[in-house]
């Protein structure tokens, strides 16, 4: 496991070599050696790893690249994680791009299963480069194959669907890490139906116990998380319109109840639980 991420780690970090026939001959050599890397540890635990991933390109017209990863992998936490995270070298003169996490700037991100839509992860850039760069997504396997994935830029207060379209952004030059999101769900696309389905589901949170009712349809399975993302509860199969979950830990704390109804939708709902 640990071999996967760190072979990608390296496979992810290239320059942009702007015409420069030494630079471009290194980075040939890199790519084939890191490629075959890849390719023999992918062949031997792909079979094991549940994951779900996406590959992120930052780019201009003259040239400029560079590319990271987040992924919702077996095993990983919502912090830091040495066998999954790599944080970014910076060797690119031109531009840097990468995920935040903890103070952490990461070219490779992974993030802890059950994948919950309502994660949003910080991206941040670095360029020495004034004028417009594109923000693509390069790739995506396991459940992003037909999830959407939103990009927000909060400069402009706009959010884009990547699998539809690329973004196009004008930038000066420095370091920006409050301009995007990664993110899952997009707040705008909510309909009038959805938000009374939402409003249907209910939580409360009582002597340590948490008790999940819908009033429509029945609920087919609950997670539960901490605001950090760790996994509190997982109950499936429900097939009934309330739970009572008894078997939380008893520190006081933020959680998030996630509920999948029967009919395919889900509500995800913020509680203190004491």
């Amino acid at each position: 496991m640990k071999n996967i991420f760190i072979t990608v780690s390296v496979f992810m970090i290239f320059t942009c070599s702007f015409g420069q026939s030494v630079t471009n001959a290194f980075n040939d050599v890199i790519r084939v050696k890191e490629n075959n890397l890849l390719k023999s540890s992918e062949t031997a635990k792909s079979s094991v790893l549940e994951r779900h991933r996406v590959w992120l390109n930052m780019t201009n017209t003259e040239g400029a690249f560079k590319q990271l990863l987040v992924g919702y992998i077996q095993g990983a936490t919502n912090g830091y994680d040495s066998k999954f995270d790599g944080i970014t070298l910076d060797k690119n003169p031109y531009i840097d791009f990468y995920s935040i996490n903890l103070g952490k700037n990461l070219v490779i991100q992974g993030r802890a299963l059950p994948f919950a839509d309502f994660d949003t992860v910080p991206l941040g850039y670095r360029t020495s480069i004034a004028g417009e760069f594109t923000i693509s997504i390069d790739e995506v396997d396991g459940l992003f194959s037909n999830h959407c994935v939103f990009l927000e830029d909060k400069l402009t207060s706009t959010i884009v669907d990547l699998k539809q379209s690329c973004y196009t952004f004008t930038t000066l030059t420095g370091v920006f890490n409050d301009r995007f999101v990664l993110r899952y769900t997009d707040r705008t696309l909510a309909t009038d139906d959805f938000k009374a389905e939402t409003d249907l589901v209910s939580i409360g949170v009582k002597n340590q116990l948490i008790s999940i009712n819908s009033a429509s349809e029945n609920i087919d399975k609950i997670f539960v998380y901490t605001i950090s993302g760790e996994q509190l509860s997982n109950k499936q199969n429900i097939g009934d319109k309330q739970l009572i979950i008894n078997d939380l830990p008893s520190a006081q704390q933020i959680v998030f109840v996630k509920v999948f109804l029967e009919n395919g939708n889900s509500v995800t709902k913020k509680a203190l639980f004491n």
